[in-house]
């Protein structure tokens, strides 16, 4: 049963669609032009927006998820609650305050990095992770293209009980890793811009950092 509403099955789909609280969320965020009200099955809606949403409102798009998922944690475990409202101003406030810190930091030089197509008919997977230190939590992404740049796979996963940005992109690249491993691919390059997840990766001795247990699962 749905704890949020309490009038469904909590599927994925319920929860980030169907829930009267989700419902809200997206209309209230209506920029992003959420059909809430479809037959996809989840995956298939998560992928298709994805793909079709533009960098900046995927990115708006994606910590409403993040922080749907966290509300519906924080109402079991911490038996706290936000209103559908309340969580989409959370997710546009979060998204202003992270444009924010990033007019601070980022140099004055820009450099556009283009993606570069994998040799002849191989894949190239690309992941990265982002991290939330107030809520300890992370969302990690990977996507798979072949040599014309045609999306093979994308997908999308939240992770609980993280402690830092190194561990969110280790996971980021252990799930690419699984992935790679799923395809069943002769030719397949990984690919990610983490690196100090990658230098440990490429090192035989053992690591006894905070990430060590995702260090040998990659191995």
């Amino acid at each position: 049963m749905c704890p949020r509403c309490g009038g469904g099955e909590e599927t994925m789909n319920h929860l980030f669609r169907d829930c009267p609280v989700s419902t809200e969320i997206w209309m209230i965020l209506s920029d992003l032009d959420v059909a809430v009200y479809t037959q996809e099955e989840f995956v298939d809606w998560l992928t298709r927006k994805g793909l079709s949403l533009s960098l900046a409102r995927c990115r708006i798009f994606c910590v409403a998820l993040w922080a749907i998922w966290g509300e519906r944690n924080s109402r079991i475990h911490d038996k706290t609650c936000r209103s559908g409202r309340e969580t989409a101003n959370f997710v546009l406030n979060y998204v202003k305050e992270m444009d924010g810190i990033k007019e601070k930091t980022q140099h004055i030089s820009f450099a556009v990095v283009k993606w570069q197509p994998p040799s002849g008919q191989g894949i190239k997977i690309n992941f990265d992770g982002a991290f939330d230190e107030r809520n300890k939590c992370a969302v990690s992404g990977v996507m798979a293209r072949d040599s014309s740049g045609k999306v093979l796979l994308s997908s999308t996963q939240i992770h609980g009980a993280v402690e830092s940005a190194f561990e969110a992109e280790a996971l980021a690249c252990r799930r690419a890793v699984q992935i790679a491993f799923a395809m069943e691919q002769t030719e397949i390059v990984i690919e990610g811009d983490s690196w100090t997840t990658i230098k440990k990766c490429k090192h035989n001795s053992q690591d006894k950092s905070q990430i060590s247990p995702f260090i040998h699962d990659i191995q």
